[in-house]
């Protein structure tokens, strides 16, 4: 007699749902687990005023490593963002005294977009390397800021990024404000747009995208120019919070805009990864250093946990492409 019993369902093995996670799913479980540390570690952590400074902070690097995700997802990556960060903070107190509020930051934005156009010219006509191209304009616009005010700190008053960078909207920190907006309109133009699709494409192979049809050349000059608007948003942000620019003011901004891309899930490889993975790794970043500073932990031990962190995490998300 043959049974007509439906057959017995397979359990699915624990190492194959984690092969099938979201890398940013992952970041955002750690994040949680580092939050929930320090609030039980430390008193002070635990109130509405910390985190909201918290999300304040990471706003800045949010930002700039939106920008940043852009550029790594189609196989690149933005070394002048320190650079585009303190040309911004500069040049914006000195527009905004000559121009007025809205001009000068408009002006500043606009210069910032000239950055990134240059960055996408050099790598797509020149055809130099990502790194070399934006590491030649990193130099480029840092050697022109010291010979402009020899490195010395430039004030500047606006009172619209004063309160952009200070101000809270119901509780919730402007610069966080700003920092979504940019993020819903970078996750709209990468999942909703053409544009987002051929970025995608480009990251995985640029010759195939190519073959079917994707303007390759187009879409990372504008990849570049957008990761330079973002970095010049910070910029005008810090300027807006400290009252004052400085040459040097765009440095930790750097590696930590990588890191948090890194961190957040998105292949450094391109082709995978997410805007909001970054704001994970942001948040991540920010929070695990705080704590750390707490701990009483010097610098280099800082940054080596930071250091293994980014590691394991690489190694973790090289396991979850082989398995898919």
């Amino acid at each position: 007699m043959i049974s007509t019993s439906p057959p017995e369902l397979r359990r699915t093995p624990w190492t194959a749902l984690i092969r099938r996670a979201d890398p940013a799913v992952l970041t955002a479980i750690i994040l949680v687990l580092v939050w929930a540390y320090s609030l039980i570690r430390v008193e002070g952590y635990r109130s509405l005023d910390y985190n909201l400074f918290t999300l304040r902070f990471t706003a800045f690097l949010a930002i700039v490593a939106a920008g940043q995700t852009l550029v790594i997802l189609a196989g690149g990556i933005d070394i002048s963002v320190a650079g585009s960060i303190s040309l911004a903070g500069v040049m914006g107190g000195v527009l905004i005294a000559h121009l007025g509020e809205a001009a000068g930051i408009l002006a500043t934005l606009l210069v910032l977009a000239m950055v990134g156009l240059a960055n996408g010219l050099g790598i797509v006509i020149l055809r130099l390397p990502p790194l070399v191209m934006t590491l030649a304009s990193l130099s480029i616009i840092q050697g022109g800021l010291l010979i402009y005010n020899a490195g010395n700190p430039v004030s500047a008053q606006s009172p619209f990024l004063t309160k952009l960078a200070n101000e809270s909207v119901k509780s919730v920190p402007t610069p966080v404000i700003v920092a979504l907006i940019v993020v819903l309109i970078g996750a709209f133009l990468l999942k909703r747009t053409t544009y987002g699709r051929g970025i995608y494409a480009i990251g995985t192979n640029p010759r195939a995208a190519a073959l079917s049809g994707v303007p390759v050349a187009a879409y990372q000059v504008a990849t570049y120019v957008l990761c330079s608007v973002c970095a010049g948003i910070t910029g005008l942000l810090l300027l807006g919070w400290t009252g004052y620019s400085y040459l040097n003011m765009g440095d930790p901004y750097l590696l930590t805009s990588i890191a948090a891309v890194v961190v957040g899930g998105t292949s450094i490889l391109g082709g995978r990864g997410s805007l909001w993975g970054t704001i994970f790794g942001a948040l991540l970043l920010n929070i695990l250093v705080n704590i750390l500073v707490v701990e009483k932990m010097s610098e280099a031990g800082r940054i080596m946990v930071q250091g293994a962190l980014i590691l394991g995490l690489l190694i973790v998300y090289a396991v979850l492409d082989e398995g898919r």
